[in-house]
């Protein structure tokens, strides 16, 4: 059931995708190359390419491709107007709270169960 778990975490985190807002476009990948800005696409996993350079500046990073509605849709970080970094360390911080009170009233439970004989 672990391994059943990680893998369905993992495959929710490789699933990133970029907005191209220049076309609208949801890509994958993308790099220069000779003054060249080569882009792929998640649509039909195709490589474009063009020569405007003004293109890097309309690549928007946290979006999510979804394939049934052939979509790009922000990312729950870009939601709440935070960015990746900040998201994982609000849900680190948060997870530490929540294992600190349950270990805090755990050990609790356990002197007072201890200390009545």
């Amino acid at each position: 059931m672990k391994y059943l778990i990680t893998l369905l975490f993992l495959t929710k985190l490789l699933n990133a995708s970029m907005l191209l807002a220049a076309n609208s476009y949801c890509i994958e990948d993308f790099y220069i190359k000779a003054g060249s800005f080569y882009y792929l696409r998640s649509d039909n996993n195709t490589w474009y390419s063009t020569t405007t350079d003004t293109w890097t500046q309309t690549v928007l990073p946290n979006y999510v491709y979804d394939s049934s509605t052939q979509r790009c849709n922000p990312n729950m970080s870009y939601i709440l107007g935070m960015q990746v970094t900040e998201y994982n360390f609000l849900l680190g911080l948060v997870g530490l709270i929540f294992g600190a009170v349950f270990m805090f009233f755990t050990i609790h439970i356990f002197m007072n169960v201890g200390g009545k004989r």
